[in-house]
């Protein structure tokens, strides 16, 4: 059976829409739950 690998690409913002800085926690969390979900996550800054 042959399985074929596929690539999604997810932008996450920097900022809330009043502004705000997005938390790096909340980042973190958010690729941790990604990795979870999926098996495998990468990020670039």
């Amino acid at each position: 059976m042959s399985r074929s690998l596929r690539r999604f690409e997810i932008l996450l913002p920097l900022r809330f829409n009043d502004g705000q800085p997005v938390p790096d926690d909340l980042v973190a969390s958010t690729l941790l739950e990604l990795e979870q979900r999926f098996g495998a996550v990468s990020a670039e800054t």
